[in-house]
This record gives structure tokens, C-alpha cells and sequence, in this order.
């Protein structure tokens, strides 16, 4: 009977409702914990508030926490009226423990919080002392390397300015192209070209394809070889031939391949034209010293086989030399394209008289004679000098000479010698050097004729030089 009445005591106590110090007790509990819930989801977002970057895992972790905290603690509010409808001691004494555990643990966190918020603000001022530095090193660095950009900018300016001045106004220009081949980059271009008309095209585009084929050729090999190509080669421009020169360089990338050329062009054209005249001129003077090294050995068998004594022979074979080298001077004075006649017949007589001038009258209008006619031309004159030095007008004091030129039919020149006041002229029993010269070998020379006549009140001469021994003016 008496278990069985514990029992029942004991069952009611636990199942039904409790006495009012009990219900105190547990009331009191649910309070704290929720105070304390509350409390600490008070402090959760008070931490949460405090970062910069609420976007972080960190952040978020914080205020899902802080919802659920907070939740809890409204959960045991609500669960209060729940209390007076009935419960047990044995909750009561659960949730009276909780709840001071809660308490203190909300204590203690809130003793802790200025604690760790001072500290957390002296691990943040560190790390924002340090971020400072950071970017006080990086600003001074972006400083330096302003002023070294600007620098280095500043030296590839002036770079650039000696590079466009030294190719200004040169025959140079610079291409760069690509694996492609297609022109990337154009400086000073050769004439009869331009860089619009360059860039994004291929050499076969802007070159006859005969012309392109070795210039192609050479850049592939460049770039196959990763070695120097040169070459030369000719094209029409503006109806003039023009020749380049052509200097290929490989281009290479950070791994070491091939990533296209860069071409310096050299336009030649003057010193091929050059080269081409120089070889002309070189075989001219071939020809024409043989030429002068016959005449000089006729003059010297005529020469010889005319004069009694050596001193006579090497009197008039200088003379005729002297001659022959006067009238070379004027042309290699004017590059061999010929000389004046004005000049030819001043180089020949007025240098021997040089008291004497007004006793030789020259009248014409000038015309340029071709080298061949220069050479024989003067050998006449001096012959006609030399004889009248010797037998004609100018061996007396009253004597003179006229020397005169006209165009004639066909546009040539007909040169007239002509003596007056010398003494009387005999017919000349004999053929001389002189004579033989003027008539035959000058005659031939020019493919003109001559008229050699000795009249007793002196000599006259008439050379006609055919316009095909002429230089236009």
C-alpha cells in the first residue's frame, strides 16, 4: 500500500502539475535563457558589423549564426506561457541550470568582447599599418617607375628622331613583316611606293611576280635559318628602271622561333647608273687611247721620215703632241662629251701668240664638236699654225689670220682659214707632214671634206664638218 502510493505521488509530480516554487524556478530558467540567447545574438552582430567585407565566408557564417542564436531565444520566450499550463520539476530544474549557465557564459563573452574588439582592433591597426606600408612601398615603386617610363619613353623619342633624321632624304628604307609575310611596319619606302599602299599586303601584291619570286625566297630563308639574307634586284617605276638593295633579318620571339623579317632596302639606281657609265667611259678610253696611241704613232713615222736630225724631230713631234694634249684638256674638262670650237681654235693658236692676239681674228657662232673632231680638228689648226709660223702670214709683221666658221646646208660647220699680208706663195713642189694630215687623214677622220688651196696672196682652208660630228646644243 505504501509503494503504491509513491508511485502515484511520484507519477503525479511528473506528469501533472508542480508546486508553485518549482514553476518559479523553471520560469526564471526559460527567461535567462533567452536573455542570454538573445544577449549573445546581440554580440554575433555586433562582431558582424565590425567587417569591412561583409561579402566573405566568414561574414556570412557570422550572421546565419546570429539569426539562429536569436531565433532560439525567442523560441524559449514563446515558450513560457506553456509553463503555467503544466510541467515538471524535473524541466524546471534543467532549464534553471541552463539558463544561469547562459547567463554567465553571456557574462563572460561580454566581459571578453571589449577585450577582444581592443585587441582585434590592434591586430586590424597592425594589419592596416602594414597594408599601408604596402601601398607606400608600391606607390614610391609606381613613382620610380614613372619617372623610369617616362625616361626611357623620353631616350626611345629621341631614338626614333635620330633614326627618322639619319633616313630623311636617304635612298634607306625599313620594312618589317610577318610569319605571313604581310607588311606589319613601313619607314621611308622606295620611290614608287608608299606605305598605305604596303601595310597588310604581300611583296607578290605590290611586285611584279619575277620580282617578288627571289625577295620571297630570301625572307623564307631568313626565316628558316634564323640567318642574314641579301640580294639585289631591279623593277620599273615611273618608266625608270630602279635597282634595291636588299638586306633580310630573321625577327625573333621570347622562344626563340622565327616570328617574321625585317628588311632594310638600299634604292642603288644612281650607283648602278654610275657603274654602267664608268664602264662606258672605261671602254671609251680603251678605244680612244688606241685610237690616240695609232695617231701618235703616225705622226712619229711621218714625223721622222720627214726631219733630217733628231733635235728637228723631237722639235715637231713635241709640238704636235702638245697639240693633241690641248685639245684632250678641253675634253676632259667637259667629261669627254666633246668641246667648244671657240675654245679648240683659242687652245691652239692664241697660246702661242700671246703678244700677238690681234693678228688672228676668230668669228662664229660657237657650236660643240664630238671627241673625234676635237682630236683631228686641233691637229689641223696646229699644222696651219705651225706652217704659217714658218712660211706664211705670221712669219712677217704684217701679216694675219682669219679664222671663221658658218653652218651650211644639213646644219654642219664650214671652218675657214684663211692668210692675208704674208709673202707670196709658191706652189710647194713637195707633199708635206702637214699637208697630208689636213687633206687625207683629217679629211677621213671627220667624213667631211677639205680644201687646201695656195694662193699666192696666201693659204686658205676650208674643212666642212658634217652635222654628224656636231652636239646638239
Amino acid at each position: 500500500m505504501m509503494e503504491s502510493g509513491i508511485a502515484s505521488v511520484f507519477e503525479s509530480e511528473m506528469s501533472g502539475g508542480m508546486s508553485g516554487g518549482f514553476l518559479y524556478l523553471q520560469t526564471a530558467g526559460e527567461i535567462m535563457l533567452a536573455i542570454a540567447l538573445l544577449g549573445m545574438a546581440g554580440l554575433i552582430f555586433f562582431v558582424y558589423s565590425q567587417f569591412e567585407n561583409r561579402r566573405g565566408l566568414t561574414s556570412a557564417m557570422l550572421l546565419l549564426l546570429g539569426i539562429g542564436v536569436g531565433i532560439a531565444g525567442l523560441a524559449h520566450l514563446a515558450d513560457l506561457p506553456r509553463l503555467w499550463s503544466g510541467a515538471n520539476r524535473f524541466e524546471a530544474v534543467l532549464n534553471a541550470f541552463a539558463g544561469v549557465f547562459a547567463l554567465g557564459s553571456l557574462g563572460l563573452a561580454m566581459w571578453l568582447a571589449p577585450r577582444l574588439r581592443k585587441r582585434f582592433n590592434k591586430d586590424l591597426e597592425a594589419e592596416i599599418a602594414a597594408h599601408s606600408a604596402t601601398r607606400n612601398a608600391l606607390t614610391k615603386a609606381e613613382s620610380e617607375l614613372e619617372v623610369r617610363a617616362a625616361a626611357h619613353q623620353s631616350e626611345l623619342a629621341r631614338i626614333k628622331q635620330r633614326f627618322e633624321l639619319a633616313l630623311r632624304n636617304s635612298p634607306i628604307g625599313v620594312f618589317t613583316q610577318d610569319t605571313d609575310m604581310r607588311f606589319t611596319w613601313v619607314h621611308n619606302p622606295p620611290p614608287g611606293m608608299s606605305s598605305k599602299n604596303l601595310l597588310g599586303r604581300r611583296d607578290e601584291e605590290v611586285l611584279p611576280l619575277s620580282v617578288a619570286e627571289p625577295i620571297i625566297a630570301a625572307k623564307e630563308k631568313a626565316m628558316a635559318t634564323m640567318q642574314p639574307q641579301e640580294l639585289e634586284t631591279t623593277y620599273e617605276s615611273g618608266g625608270r628602271q630602279r635597282a634595291l638593295y636588299i638586306l633580310v633579318e630573321p625577327m625573333i620571339d621570347k622562344d626563340e622561333k622565327a616570328a617574321g623579317t625585317i628588311s632594310v632596302v638600299v634604292d642603288i639606281s644612281q650607283r648602278r647608273a654610275q657603274e654602267m657609265q664608268l664602264r662606258l667611259l672605261l671602254r671609251e678610253l680603251t678605244h680612244r687611247s688606241k685610237n690616240l696611241l695609232a695617231v701618235i704613232n703616225a705622226i712619229a713615222r711621218q714625223t721622222a721620215a720627214r726631219t733630217c736630225t733628231l733635235d728637228e724631230f723631237l722639235d715637231s713631234f713635241n709640238a704636235r703632241l702638245v697639240a693633241i694634249g690641248s685639245a684632250h684638256d678641253l675634253l676632259v674638262a667637259d667629261d669627254w662629251r666633246g668641246a667648244s670650237l671657240r675654245n679648240l681654235v683659242q687652245s691652239q693658236l692664241y697660246n702661242h701668240l700671246s703678244s700677238n692676239e690681234d693678228r688672228i681674228e676668230v668669228e662664229g657662232e660657237d657650236v660643240m664638236l664630238k671627241p673625234e673632231a676635237v682630236q683631228n680638228v686641233g691637229l689641223a689648226l696646229h699644222e696651219l699654225f705651225v706652217n704659217a709660223q714658218k712660211y706664211g702670214a705670221l712669219s712677217t709683221s704684217g701679216g694675219h689670220v682669219n679664222v671663221s666658221w658658218d653652218q651650211f646646208d644639213g646644219h654642219g660647220v664650214k671652218l675657214v682659214w684663211e692668210e692675208r699680208g704674208g709673202p707670196q706663195v709658191p706652189r710647194p713642189d713637195s707633199v708635206g707632214f702637214g699637208r697630208t694630215m689636213i687633206e687625207n687623214v683629217v679629211g677621213r677622220a671627220l667624213n667631211g671634206e677639205v680644201d687646201l688651196t695656195f694662193d699666192p696672196d696666201g693659204v686658205r682652208c676650208e674643212i666642212a664638218i658634217p652635222p654628224s660630228q656636231l652636239i646638239a646644243d
